[in-house]
């Protein structure tokens, strides 16, 4: 079992702080492999593969286990693949002695690689994406480090649903803020057209719609460009 220290605590708590920063870039799957790298035992090599929108998005401590990551996203032929597909773990003990996936073992045994551990990450409760380390030895993770694997892709998950969650209320809040924007400026326009013309607000907002749709222009910019002189008020005279 693996003795769960202040330090190591703290260090796994580091997985929400590294997603939670994310940008949408792969830098924070580059941080999270590189952290799995430095805390599980046995392992010499390290990578995430994360679910994306329409496509598997993936982050390797190396070139050479990115290469492994892209033949078995390809092939679908591999542990990280089935883990992928079925949301189980996998694992070799022994490159040189497997039989489950001969191709993969051969590419695998070439890096000088011969352990392999690959563990689901959950984000309520489905596969979001895929924790996968390498050893250099044979039987690299049957101890500890599989102990430790198993903490650390359990925390992995939950940071990466967090994060989702986080990202997808950040966006929210983006575009209320852009439509609140985009309101008060609409309002300003109509308020233009009503004190130019003694037209009321809804005959007002009809008039900026008009000259947004013939001109193919968003009703905000239309309204934005009247507000900050930009367009001649002249326009708004009639419905036509």
């Amino acid at each position: 079992m693996v003795k769960v220290t202040r330090e190591l605590a703290e260090r796994i708590a580091d997985i929400a702080q590294v997603l939670l920063s994310g940008d949408g870039s792969d830098t924070p799957l580059e941080q999270l492999a590189g952290l799995a790298l430095d805390l599980i035992p046995g392992s010499t090599a390290a990578g995430i593969i994360a679910a994306g929108e329409n496509s598997w998005n993936y982050a390797a401590s190396a070139p050479g286990v990115a290469d492994l990551h892209n033949l078995q996203l390809q092939t679908g032929d591999g542990p990280v693949a089935e883990t992928l597909r079925y949301g189980e773990a996998r694992r070799i003990d022994d490159a040189g002695d497997e039989d489950r996936w001969p191709g993969f073992c051969t590419v695998m045994c070439s890096e000088n690689l011969r352990s392999c551990l690959v563990l689901p990450l959950r984000t309520d409760r489905k596969s979001g994406g895929a924790l996968a380390i390498y050893g250099r030895d044979a039987n690299a993770f049957a101890g500890s480090g599989h102990d430790l694997a198993l903490l650390f892709a359990a925390q992995g998950g939950v940071a990466m649903r967090n994060a989702a969650i986080y990202r997808g209320c950040r966006s929210l809040v983006q575009n209320l803020q852009v439509a609140l924007e985009s309101r008060a400026v609409i309002e300003q326009a109509k308020g233009i057209i009503v004190a130019e013309y003694g037209v009321s607000p809804e005959i007002a907002f009809k008039r900026l719609s008009i000259l947004s749709q013939n001109t193919n222009t968003k009703l905000r910019d239309i309204a934005a460009g009247l507000v900050e002189g930009r367009i001649n008020r002249g326009q708004f005279g009639d419905d036509r």
